[in-house]
């Protein structure tokens, strides 16, 4: 077995929404596990949208959601680890996408917050199978809350989403990072709390080297999946931007790229 840790990003690389994986992929999953291998999502989803798709399908152990801001443990849905965007901060990225004309989100204990409800935010929740808390005046509900947000995000027109993904970075680039989990949709995480960290932090907790670590992922919002010092992988037909940071490219979703690098490489 070349890699102990096997870390996979859901949509798109693992399975598709709302959330299924196929059973030859679940299958080599468990062989992999039985083999003494460790199987972790790491996705931008909410807890509560990757949780159910975990326990149906038997996954255990630990899975990241919020693009690295919490881990928790799917056994007993305990949380191992909550960062986020301290909420002044929030609260500020929420007023800069309204004022871009987007439609702002905020997630808050688990809970997203909407600045209104559209098109976009509507195929959100059926993808995800989660239902938003409308918030008209968000801004003014993070600052009052005081609470750390978890993610901040925007969905909109493809292009004004690009647009406005590029000015964050920009702006905010030395604390945040703003990338595309879909093409309609922005999401904002705090740099420390990255899909890159949080694979670093499941290497120590599960004490493996990164040399016996992969990841594999297929949007942007994996970039920093595949950034590290483990064997980055992107899948076959993933965003351009990701194939230019991989070590590997390889098969594409059709192919179940999960059950391809699992038989290559673990069983």
């Amino acid at each position: 077995m070349k890699y102990k840790l096997f870390v996979s990003d859901f949509d798109g690389t693992l399975g598709k929404a709302p959330g299924k994986i196929e059973p030859e992929t679940v299958a080599a999953i468990k062989e992999y596990e039985k083999k003494g291998g460790i199987f972790a999502v790491c996705t931008g989803r909410m807890f509560s949208s990757i949780l159910p798709i975990c326990r149906e399908y038997g996954l255990k152990g630990l899975v990241i959601s919020y693009q690295g801001a919490m881990i928790n443990d799917v056994a007993t849905g305990k949380t191992i680890f909550e960062g986020g965007m301290d909420y002044k901060l929030a609260a500020e990225v929420a007023d800069f996408l309204i004022n871009f004309g987007v439609t702002a989100l905020a997630d808050i204990d688990d809970v997203m917050h909407l600045s209104c409800e559209c098109p976009y935010t509507e195929f959100y929740e059926a993808s995800c199978k989660v239902k938003g808390v409308h918030t008209p005046d968000l801004v003014k509900y993070i600052l009052k809350e005081k609470r750390t947000v978890l993610k901040v995000g925007g969905m909109g027109e493809i292009d004004k989403i690009k647009r406005v993904t590029d000015e964050i970075n920009a702006k905010y680039g030395d604390r945040l990072v703003a990338n595309n989990g879909a093409p309609m949709l922005v999401e904002v995480v705090d740099k420390r709390y990255d899909k890159k960290f949080s694979v670093e932090y499941l290497a120590k907790y599960y004490n493996v080297p990164f040399s016996e670590v992969i990841a594999v992922g297929d949007s942007t919002n994996d970039i920093e999946l595949l950034s590290g010092e483990w064997h980055g992988v992107a899948v076959g037909d993933a965003r351009e931007e990701l194939k230019r940071v991989a070590k590997e490219i390889t098969v594409p979703y059709a192919d179940r790229p999960v059950e391809y690098l699992l038989r290559k490489y673990c069983l």
